[in-house]
């Protein structure tokens, strides 16, 4: 990026500068991008332990990008990006190639630029084993395979795991098209191995991703996609003190028996919400005991039955004490298979003791938060076309929290 050259005054002699009483100041200022920040990169958390040839390597340390604003002042809290299954920080740094052509447009930012321009500092993660954050054998990969992507952002309808297939319009290939066309091949292309024991990720990324908070020293907002929602909720568990609220972007969900791309997974969410124990009250025991659950129907036609917590005769159910006082914006989109069922997420925090939790669907036209023209939105929506609006709208979310 070329930007202009303005020189502003030369300072007095007495050492003293004055930049309110610099004609150019302003100017200056209006030269420098929104967005304009300074970067650098480093790795946090992570432990010693044997490579089974007597010597010892890091295992389970995250890579981070952490950008600062140059316009200042900063805003309170800063922002850590945890992405998605398979995904690196890297869906919230750039876009497809052909969204429009026009990436400077407020409406086609990507979510960090935006974030920037109002004066966020950001963290941008890999989550551990994957991306930048290295793996070590034998540790066992696994990788997402086009039918999986397809399914999820270029041809909704063709899936059969919801109730009501919701049809996704704001997807940059229009027609929604697979392998060839520009933003399927984006997404292929940027997808990574993650480790294939969720439980091992997610304890991994809760430890290392603590490191994290507690290096920046002062409470943080986590803005997470999908899969990486699960981090989050641990993250919140282990440092309660230090995340201020949660934008959870079509969480991982919903409780209990979680939904993937061929529908409900064989493999049950023990707790709920994460494959790793969460600070309930009463506790539960290590493979979940305690955590009595219900299958209840939706209160809104076209959705699916989820599972909540079974609160039994006595009417009582186990707490999420650490999380009670985090506040917690779930985010789904209208053309997304997380419609049907991200209301059961929602419910179970709620019941949980999760005292803050809103749900905001994406909704176009007349009286939607999008407007018109909008809504349609798919589970990647940080990648559509209107993803700088969507932007907008957690933004006015998050500095409400300010």
């Amino acid at each position: 990026m070329n930007l202009p050259i303005i020189r502003c005054c030369t300072g007095p002699s007495d050492g003293v500068f004055n930049h309110h009483a610099c004609p150019n100041h302003q100017l200056v200022m209006d030269s420098i991008p929104a967005d304009a920040h300074t970067r650098e990169v480093f790795y946090v958390g992570g432990e010693y332990v044997d490579d089974g040839t007597g010597n010892e390597t890091v295992y389970g340390q995250v890579y981070v990008e952490h950008l600062v604003p140059v316009r200042k002042p900063l805003q309170k809290y800063p922002i850590i990006f945890i992405p998605g299954s398979s995904r690196t920080g890297i869906d919230f740094l750039t876009t497809p190639a052909n969204n429009d052509n026009n990436t400077n447009s407020p409406t086609q930012q990507s979510w960090s630029s935006h974030f920037l321009s109002l004066s966020h500092e950001l963290y941008l993660i890999d989550p551990p084993f994957r991306g930048r954050s290295p793996w070590h054998p034998p540790t066992h990969l696994s990788s997402s395979s086009s039918p999986s992507p397809y399914l999820t952002f270029g041809a909704a309808p063709l899936q059969k795991a919801w109730a009501t297939p919701p049809s996704s319009t704001q997807w940059p290939d229009s027609p929604p098209a697979g392998k060839g066309s520009p933003a399927f091949d984006h997404v292929m292309r940027s997808t990574h191995p993650q480790l294939a024991n969720l439980a091992e990720e997610q304890s991994v990324a809760q430890k290392s991703l603590a490191a994290l908070l507690d290096k920046i020293g002062k409470p943080a907002i986590l803005l997470a996609h999908s899969m990486g929602c699960k981090i989050a909720w641990l993250l919140a568990d282990a440092r309660p003190g230090l995340v201020r609220a949660i934008v959870a972007v079509e969480p991982a969900g919903p409780a209990f028996q979680m939904r993937g791309m061929g529908g409900l997974r064989k493999e049950p969410t023990v707790f709920g919400l994460t494959e790793v124990r969460l600070g309930f009250e009463p506790a539960v025991g290590e493979g979940g005991e305690g955590l009595r659950r219900r299958l209840v129907k939706p209160g809104e036609e076209g959705l699916l039955e989820c599972w909540l917590q079974d609160d039994g005769e006595a009417g009582e159910v186990r707490k999420l004490v650490n999380l009670r006082r985090v506040e917690v914006l779930v985010v789904t989109g209208e053309g997304s298979p997380h419609r049907g069922y991200d209301w059961g997420t929602v419910e179970f925090l709620r019941q949980a003791g999760v005292e803050g939790v809103e749900h905001l669907v994406l909704r176009g036209e007349a009286g939607g938060v999008l407007g018109r023209g909008g809504g349609g939105n798919g589970h990647m929506m940080m990648l559509e076309r209107n993803r700088g609006r969507i932007g907008e709208v957690l933004g006015d979310w998050v500095g409400r929290r300010e």
